[in-house]
């Protein structure tokens, strides 16, 4: 001990380090090397005719990302991560797709989409609020479901909730502590507890949430948007929808 001479605290702490270091370095913690990367490939067919579904979107709600598919089906994404992910297909006339794919270097994406025979009954001309609504949920990295007006117009249970959670397909209860409100449904299960749904009403949040829509007429409600990576449902009114059509009011774009 009486060798090491130190001048100051600093000095003392510097010969302990040099010391308690193996080799005489410092053992300062490195930071941890990125997890490599790839690029992933793939294309979008439709599962009937084999042929290029064009403009699909492709979902990744874990890293918040989304492609779009070229005029032969096909996508890609530069510096993906290896790993099992959840992958979202989505476009106007089919079912969506949904499922967790494992994907490495080497491997690429081969996805048939099933046409949505709803969606092709008949031939309609799109109107600017189905743009604008598709339009914006293309825009958002998350699955997307939509609760269409025939299915709200044609549903055997008016109750709007309960509309909502026959789409939903996923457990909606009732929050915790909500005492007295038990009865309504305005959570989901998340990451070991839960999140309240919030709820929009056209453009605007809706005060009460789930109670205030379930005191709703049905006839009233044009279409809904469930967002469930965000908690969030969409409802619009028949009244918003003609405005949308009819002026150059426009959409606020979705921040998560």
């Amino acid at each position: 001990m009486r060798a090491v001479a130190c001048r100051s605290v600093a000095a003392v702490l510097l010969s302990c380090a040099m010391v308690a270091a193996p080799g005489g370095v410092t053992s300062a913690q490195e930071p941890p090397l990125p997890a490599p990367t790839f690029t992933l490939t793939g294309k979008v067919v439709d599962a009937v005719l084999n042929t290029p579904v064009v403009a699909a979107v492709i979902k990744v709600p874990e890293l918040k990302r989304l492609a779009y598919s070229d005029g032969n089906g096909n996508f890609r994404f530069n510096e993906f991560p290896r790993g099992t992910w959840d992958i979202v297909v989505e476009q106007l006339g089919y079912h969506a797709s949904d499922g967790a794919v494992t994907v490495s270097e080497g491997n690429g994406l081969f996805i048939r989409l099933n046409p949505d025979p709803i969606a092709l009954d008949e031939l309609r001309v799109r109107t600017r609020s189905d743009r604008l609504l598709t339009g914006r949920r293309n825009r958002i990295p998350y699955r997307v479901v939509t609760v269409r007006p025939d299915a709200i117009a044609n549903a055997i249970n008016p109750d709007p909730v309960a509309i909502f959670r026959r789409a939903a397909r996923m457990a909606i209860v009732s929050c915790p502590g909500d005492g007295s409100d038990w009865l309504t449904p305005g959570c989901i299960p998340w990451r070991g507890g839960y999140a309240r749904i919030s709820v929009f009403l056209d453009e605007g949040p809706m005060l009460g949430g789930m109670r205030s829509l379930q005191t709703m007429s049905h006839e009233s409600i044009h279409s809904m948007e469930w967002i469930p990576n965000m908690a969030m449902l969409r409802v619009y009114t028949k009244r918003f929808i003609e405005r949308l059509d009819n002026s150059r009011i426009a959409l606020s774009p979705l921040v998560w």
